[in-house]
């Protein structure tokens, strides 16, 4: 009778050591930053656990069994291969990845970035993440469509979302709701940008726009009033512009 208590235990504990993972896993996946679809064929290796994997036809993949602690990661594709990555796995732990690649590129130069959640990536991984997740609040201008669409400058682009630069005491972009005009707040690359100056940044420059119509979702309408010195992007939650929307402007490394 005392045998049988021992032996539940010592399942027991197998069972836990089983179940706690020491070693770190990525998940991921990988697309194209013309038009975020993904990209199938990619090699993901991990040189210090002699270990790669391959990108499937949804652009994803998933490595388990590392190391844990810093580690570095190389990207492969089209014969062309990248510098290291590093970042940290901790057992039971699963690091997120996303990578964007220009695969019109003569040089393999992705940006891998950690996943996180959409409203707070703020670069272009962001950008296709929100796409996915709020397509239906605004509009999302991929590299493809502005190519396609061949705008000459950034304000001819947002003039078809009804976004116009209006000056009286200084130069905004605005949306008139009910003949009444709002400041609409732009932000480049995640940063306040002067409204006057966006036209000054060339066409083929930009990577993405993503446009919304409405007050934007949570984490993205943190604005602040306007005044003639600086952008209205970026400030406190009680703003007149929240609720005629925003622009986010993406602009393509170096």
């Amino acid at each position: 009778m005392v045998a049988i208590p021992l032996v539940t235990v010592v399942l027991l504990a197998s069972s836990l050591r089983y179940q706690a993972d020491p070693t770190g896993r990525i998940r991921g996946t990988a697309s194209s930053s013309f038009n975020g679809r993904p990209i199938a064929g990619m090699m993901i290796s991990v040189p210090t656990a002699h270990t790669f994997v391959v990108t499937d036809g949804k652009g994803a993949f998933r490595l388990d069994g590392l190391p844990t602690g810093p580690q570095k990661i190389r990207i492969s594709y089209q014969g062309r291969e990248t510098e290291e990555y590093v970042f940290t796995l901790e057992g039971s732990d699963v690091k997120r990845l996303a990578i964007l690649i220009d695969a019109d590129a003569v040089d393999l130069d992705p940006v891998v970035v950690e996943v996180q959640h959409p409203n707070f990536w703020r670069d272009l991984a962001g950008f296709y993440a929100r796409m996915r997740t709020y397509r239906g609040f605004g509009h999302f201008f991929t590299r493809e469509e502005i190519h396609r669409s061949r705008p000459l400058h950034i304000s001819t682009l947002l003039a078809r979302e009804g976004i116009v630069m209006v000056c009286e005491r200084g130069c905004l972009p605005k949306r008139f709701l009910q003949d009444v005009a709002c400041t609409v707040p732009v932000s480049v690359d995640g940063l306040p940008f002067r409204e006057l100056d966006y036209d000054l940044i060339p066409i083929g420059n930009v990577a993405a726009v993503e446009v919304y119509r409405g007050t934007p979702p949570s984490g993205l309408n943190d604005m602040v009033a306007s005044n003639t010195a600086s952008s209205v992007w970026q400030a406190g939650p009680y703003n007149s512009a929240g609720s005629c929307g925003s622009v986010m402007i993406w602009t393509r490394r170096g």
